[in-house]
């Protein structure tokens, strides 16, 4: 149960994310969707090699922050919840420098193309600048 309450904040993530709809077939737009024998091919998060105190500190956050409500991922740009999973899974999980997971940093701006991609977008009308 801890491994699979790791890979749910893992893919909650911006990262997480990203790996999906990368690999996910978009032939509706706002939506990808993936089969079976697709899921068997997906990148995610080796939580076997995490070490104690790794996931010590992903559960700790999957208790802190499973009560709160994300918004969906094309308005990811102002999820502050997001933003707080991507900076504590980042820092605390990952080992990440805070810079990379900052709101300018690196993680940000993922967050700002993910929420301008068309094919996640969808018609949903443009996405909010801040």
């Amino acid at each position: 149960m801890e491994q699979e309450k790791v890979l749910v904040l893992w893919a909650n993530t911006s990262l997480g994310l990203l790996s999906h709809w990368w690999h996910a077939n978009k032939q509706q737009p706002g939506r990808g969707t993936m089969g079976k024998t697709a899921i068997q091919n997906l990148p995610v998060l080796d939580v076997t090699a995490l070490s104690q105190a790794q996931l010590d500190a992903a559960l700790a956050l999957f208790d802190s922050i499973c009560g709160k409500a994300l918004l969906p991922i094309h308005q990811i740009r102002q999820d502050a919840v997001r933003h707080e999973l991507d900076s504590q899974f980042g820092r605390n999980v990952l080992g990440l420098p805070p810079g990379v997971v900052a709101s300018d940093g690196p993680f940000g701006l993922l967050r700002m193309k993910l929420s301008q991609e068309p094919s996640i977008l969808g018609s949903k009308g443009s996405s909010p600048s801040h």
